[in-house]
């Protein structure tokens, strides 16, 4: 179970990610994958679709948006 801050977090990513447009998005992936920081954000979101409700749309949507399946 992630902490309320963790939650938070991953909400704000989620949040950030749906706002970008899709040249932004292919630049962030591309920053993030370069920092080794994508695994971490990917992570979050999937602890975000494990949450379940509202949290679970957001992540699945941030998810697809960045090219990948959420797990179930």
């Amino acid at each position: 179970m992630m902490t309320e801050s963790d939650l938070e977090e991953a909400r704000s990513e989620a949040q950030l990610i749906m706002t970008l447009q899709d040249d932004d998005v292919a630049r962030i992936f591309f920053q993030q994958t370069m920092h080794r920081n994508l695994s971490r954000t990917v992570r979050h979101l999937d602890r975000l679709v494990k949450t379940g409700g509202s949290d679970r749309t957001l992540g699945e949507s941030a998810l697809q948006r960045l090219g990948f399946s959420p797990l179930h």
